[in-house]
């Protein structure tokens, strides 16, 4: 059935796909179409039920359950909204109650062991290095035997020999040991000839006894719990090094892209923060699992896991309520450090297992501010330096030795490719890079891992926009260039014009890759709030110029991004492109290095005390500030002194 003309659209997440609906097919043969593979070991038969998806808007549209799915899916997952991909299909009987629906009538949720190909989660970032003292040490005793003449007991044998064999243990140290251990050591002892492996938590509590000498295997994880993604190091703490790395999408997303959703979905209903809890413990857990399964080790072997993540997230995985934190003062529960027994918190890791998670700031900046500024030693800098992690919620830190200041701002979803008209998250298929020849506009491009187009990302939305301006297809006021209009990469719409990147014919869709006025406009609020949110802080230290020296790129998008561009579209301050890094996810940096050592921990906590944290949204400026960095580069252009292309593009 031909339905090209309809005015249907679906929105797939987290891949932040948006398609308009041109067939009554089955899900899993749109999504085929698409070229986004699924898991399906039947190929879409109905008998495997592994193609499990979930439709959280406009389920009541679809066909009936059918036969397949009831066999696969209990009352409760379809109640919820839950279906097979090969057996949903939208009621052709319903397509004109429908059309009466604003666009998008549909969002459908795809979850991590649905999806086949890889997403481009950035995992690596720049280490500047740190001393190895982790909190976690092994030590392999042989452990003299009792006697009548010296009938000491097995715990305070275990402690003398501790003690006698390593020197940096006083003689006065007090040991304890967890209570559920001590019903085993008499037969761990015996049965072993007395040798054995202790694993002691910083210093003082014996977490684990094992058979033997398994010194080698004494590992701990790091996680980087992001609102769209979660990252996991596991690092052997022996020696700092990572064994394996893992990541998935956020589980999170299925309930809200963003912040405010996820919050406002707990301050409804209190259950939800149960739920979002149970489903980022998921993939925390799954990501142990493989990661262990990657250094063929047991969970059991991991005794310690760091955590670091914004302040919402942080409070999701704790299981306290972040409400307060969206509402003004904007208070979280607790702002301090914590070690939390892992079991305690359904972490899989060793029965006796630690969590420790960073403090964190205030309002939304929160622990993964700590781990970018402890991974960058932003704090320890002779200039002036804004560090910026790009993200849906983007933290903004500008300092050196002598000040520290913070502060979030809400950049948005667009530059992770939702709101975007062709927009989707950096996985394959997807425009990574572009240039656009300002005599022809001829387009050229590279798509993740060179598949062929189906959308555009964060870092390609960049180039494009850049490149629109340098062409003068679009104006400093974010307009379409009116001298254009007749040009065959402009296509007409109801209230303004499209862009052609990628001719339909070169994609994988079917479909015209372009970029919209609305694109445009989604990138001026994103870029415009990093820029006034740096100006603001500059303003609340007392600086009325834009004196920074060097700039810190953190997060995925600040990995990928073209820093030249960012800068021509007024992303960041001009600064020359040399004193511009980009330093991968430093947040994930910063988890691991608060794993390794333990002092740094101290630090924390210390940083704590000199950073000054501001609350942009609020300031008087704001509006007025927010509204000239939506010009490109910006409405004052003195600010960006080096920009001379923007002698020759009109304002508006």
């Amino acid at each position: 059935m031909d339905l090209e003309n309809k005015k249907i659209i679906i929105d797939f997440e987290p891949i932040s796909r948006r398609v308009i609906l041109t067939s009554d097919k089955p899900l899993y043969d749109l999504l085929s179409d698409l070229s986004v593979p699924i898991r399906s070991i039947c190929g879409g038969l109905g008998t495997c039920g592994k193609c499990k998806l979930l439709i959280q808007k406009g389920r009541e549209f679809f066909n009936l359950p059918t036969t397949a799915e009831r066999k696969f899916l209990n009352e409760f997952d379809m109640e919820k909204g839950w279906r097979l991909a090969c057996q949903a299909r939208i009621d052709k009987n319903k397509f004109q109650s429908l059309e009466k629906i604003e666009a998008p009538q549909f969002r459908i949720f795809l979850p991590n062991e649905l999806m086949l190909e890889d997403f481009n989660i950035l995992t690596a970032g720049l280490d500047k290095g740190v001393n190895l003292l982790p909190a976690v040490r092994k030590y392999y005793l042989e452990v003299d035997t009792a006697s009548l003449e010296d009938p000491q007991a097995d715990f305070e044998r275990i402690v003398k020999k501790l003690i006698s064999t390593n020197k940096q243990f006083g003689k006065k140290i007090q040991i304890d040991i967890h209570f559920d251990l001590l019903n085993d050591l008499p037969e761990l002892l015996r049965k072993n000839n007395h040798k054995i492996t202790i694993t002691l938590w910083n210093n003082k509590t014996i977490i684990a006894c094992e058979p033997g000498n398994t010194v080698e295997d004494n590992f701990g994880i790091a996680f980087d719990i992001g609102t769209t993604t979660v990252v996991g190091y596991l690092i052997n703490l022996n020696n700092g090094k990572v064994y394996a790395l893992d990541s998935n999408l956020n589980s999170q997303t299925a309930y809200g892209e963003d912040l405010i959703t996820r919050l406002t979905l707990i301050k409804n209903e209190r259950k939800n923060l149960n739920l979002l809890n149970s489903v980022v413990l998921k993939d925390l857990n799954e990501i142990l699992l493989k990661t262990c399964s990657k250094a063929k080790i047991d969970p059991s072997r991991v005794y310690e896991a760091s955590i670091v993540g914004n302040s919402v997230m942080h409070h999701i995985f704790l299981g306290l309520d972040p409400t307060y934190i969206g509402l003004s003062p904007f208070v979280p529960v607790v702002q301090k450090g914590l070690n939390i027994p892992g079991k305690d918190l359904n972490l899989n890791i060793a029965k006796n297992g630690t969590v420790y998670t960073a403090p964190i700031i205030s309002g939304f900046v929160g622990a993964d501010t700590i781990g970018v500024i402890l991974s960058s030693n932003i704090y320890k800098e002779k200039d002036l330096t804004l560090a910026i992690d790009i993200g849906t919620n983007g933290e903004i830190i500008i300092g050196n030795r002598k000040v520290l200041a913070v502060g979030s701002c809400a950049a948005g979803s667009a530059l992770e490719g939702a709101h975007i008209s062709n927009g989707m998250r950096a996985a394959a298929g997807a425009i990574d890079s572009l240039k656009i020849d300002p005599n022809d506009l001829d387009v050229s491009f590279s798509t993740i891992k060179n598949k062929k187009p189906i959308g555009i990302c964060g870092s390609g939305l960049v180039d494009a926009v850049a490149g629109m301006l340098k062409s003068k297809i679009l104006t400093r006021s974010g307009n379409f260039n009116k001298n254009f209009v007749n040009h065959e990469r402009l296509i007409k719409t109801d209230k303004s014009f499209k862009f052609i990147i990628v001719n339909k014919e070169d994609t994988s869709l079917g479909n015209d890759i372009t970029i919209s006025q609305n694109d445009i406009r989604q990138i001026q609020m994103a870029k415009a709030a990093f820029f006034s949110g740096t100006r603001l802080i500059l303003q609340n230290m007392g600086s009325k110029s834009l004196n920074i020296k060097q700039i810190f790129l953190a997060g995925a998008f600040g990995n990928y991004i073209n820093s030249e561009n960012a800068k021509f579209i007024g992303m960041i301050p001009d600064i020359p492109d040399e004193k511009i890094f980009q330093i991968g996810n430093a947040a994930g940096i910063g988890a691991q290095y608060c794993l390794i050592n333990k002092a740094l921990r101290h630090k924390a906590e210390q940083m704590l005390n000199r950073i000054q944290y501001i609350e942009i949204a609020i300031k008087k400026e704001f509006q007025k500030e927010y509204a000239e960095a939506m010009y490109f580069p910006h409405l004052n252009l003195d600010y960006f002194p080096t920009l001379t292309e923007y002698g020759e593009i009109q304002k508006r």
